[in-house]
């Protein structure tokens, strides 16, 4: 899978460091003795690891795989671990894709708006929207996916901004 594909983000040592929550000794430690700990990419003699690979570790530490092959209570995953909202709508525009339906065969089967997966997918631009209550299980049900919460053994990386690219309240 490509890192295009999976949404892949990379994490500097003291970016991982803040995600789990650790020093950089205990770091080091789990680099050397930890041979499932996921592989650096070295750019400029630093260290670079990819969110998806620390997410996927993680999840194998709490004993779950975020790939799994096969289904999740009789049904087939379509995504792999998702963390962030840009990570949740680059998901469902694959998922679109996959389906082979444009943004305006969506618009009709979910009962959105004429155009409005379009403006949800360009969420960022200024044409783009974000999406709340009301359109989330329509896009969603259009797409014929829903969401699946997996437990994993740390919490996420804080965010320094909001979703939408604003200054945390």
């Amino acid at each position: 899978m490509s890192a295009v594909a999976r949404n892949e983000k990379y994490l500097s040592v003291a970016q991982v460091c803040e995600r789990f929550s650790i020093s950089r000794a205990t770091f080091w430690n789990w680099m050397k003795k930890d041979q499932t700990f996921p592989v650096p990419v070295t750019i400029n003699k630093r260290h670079y690891f990819s969110e998806y690979d620390l997410a996927k570790w993680e999840a194998h530490r709490g004993g779950a795989d975020p790939d799994l092959n096969g289904r999740l209570v009789g049904l087939k995953p379509v995504s792999g671990v998702i963390t962030d909202y840009r990570q949740l709508v680059e998901a469902l525009i694959k998922r679109r894709d996959e389906l082979k339906i444009s943004s305006i065969e969506l618009d009709a089967r979910s009962g959105m708006q004429e155009g409005y997966t379009s403006k949800l997918e360009n969420y960022g631009r200024p044409q783009g929207r974000g999406m709340g209550p009301e359109v989330f299980p329509l896009w969603l049900g259009g797409l014929k996916c829903g969401v699946v919460l997996v437990d994993l053994p740390r919490r996420p990386r804080a965010k320094k901004q909001d979703l939408m690219g604003g200054k945390r309240a």
